[in-house]
């Protein structure tokens, strides 16, 4: 006979497990800082490398206005510019990172403990039948 609980319970392990991505599942093999700061620095390297690229490709495009209508005192203050907005840049891509990766960690934090306490629930409903079928 079907056991309409094991059977709702095995649907909702299932689903959950094909809801939620892998990463939801890796998330919390970290401790919640190790993660949030393992993210922040992978948004930090991708941001620095998308703002050297994009500088270098604006300043190859200007290269010649750059040489002849800039002095050096000028192209510094250009450059202090540049390494303003870079830091201002930093400092947003860290704030946002450490508030979305923090949601992110302790949504999956959520998801995984609910995914736990159904195999628990689903793994003492097995032990319950192969109890009853012994005696």
């Amino acid at each position: 006979m079907v056991n309409e609980e094991k059977v709702k319970l095995m649907t909702e392990t299932a689903l959950v497990q094909k809801r939620e991505k892998r990463e939801t599942f890796l998330a919390v093999c970290f401790y919640g800082d190790d993660y949030v700061s393992f993210q922040t620095i992978k948004a930090v390297i991708g941001v620095t490398f998308s703002y050297v690229l994009i500088l270098a490709l604006w300043a190859l495009g200007r290269l010649d206005s750059l040489m002849t209508d800039y002095s050096i005192p000028a192209l510094f203050d250009l450059a202090k510019n540049f390494l303003v907005l870079y830091l201002m840049l930093l400092l947003l891509t860290v704030f946002l990172s450490v508030l979305v990766y923090t949601s992110r960690y302790w949504k999956a934090r959520e998801h995984v403990k609910s995914y736990q306490a159904n195999l628990k629930k689903l793994y003492r409903l097995y032990r319950k039948e192969e109890k009853e079928r012994k005696e």
